[in-house]
């Protein structure tokens, strides 16, 4: 009975093995780890941390536009082991940033310097945005200037007279 309860547990013990091997391999394929997004009084604030450090190279175009293409490579990844996977990303609309879809795409072949990484950026409506690597060399963040309200005079309220009288 004893070795019957010995060999149960072993089994049990290479299923959960084999299960968090899969889960580790199938995290490691993934290059985006986290969206985080802010609002600052001037700038709204996209963030994208990667799971590897990564280096910027350029973004296109420069100022504005609806899709903005930012190019980068990944360092400290082995060039047979990079992601070849697409990953598509979504930030929900709030009132100062616009709704915005993230794709990542892994570069054309496998030499790294003449084919980086993308990550295209498609807002829902054209903006003016600034790219700029992130601090931790694991993240890049695009800023939004936060266009000014307009402030525009009151109506009178429609049952006011329009010529008071004395």
């Amino acid at each position: 009975m004893e070795t019957y309860v010995r060999k149960t547990f072993i089994a049990i013990a290479l299923l959960i093995t084999a299960f968090a091997t899969i889960n580790i391999a199938r995290t490691q394929d993934t290059l985006i780890d986290d969206i985080e997004t802010s609002v600052e009084p001037e700038w709204g604030r996209i963030r994208i941390r990667f799971t590897l450090p990564i280096n910027y190279e350029r973004h296109f175009p420069k100022e504005h536009g609806q899709l903005l293409q930012i190019f980068f490579t990944v360092g400290g990844i082995d060039s047979q082991r990079i992601s070849i996977s697409e990953e598509v990303r979504k930030v929900s609309a709030t009132p100062v940033l616009p709704a915005t879809t993230l794709t990542y795409e892994p570069p054309l072949s496998l030499n790294l310097q003449r084919d980086p990484s993308s990550l295209s950026v498609r807002f829902d409506r054209p903006v003016s945005f600034d790219v700029r690597p992130g601090e931790d060399s694991r993240s890049l963040v695009i800023y939004l200037p936060i266009a000014p309200r307009e402030s525009k005079p009151l109506k009178t309220p429609p049952s006011a007279p329009a010529n008071p009288s004395k």
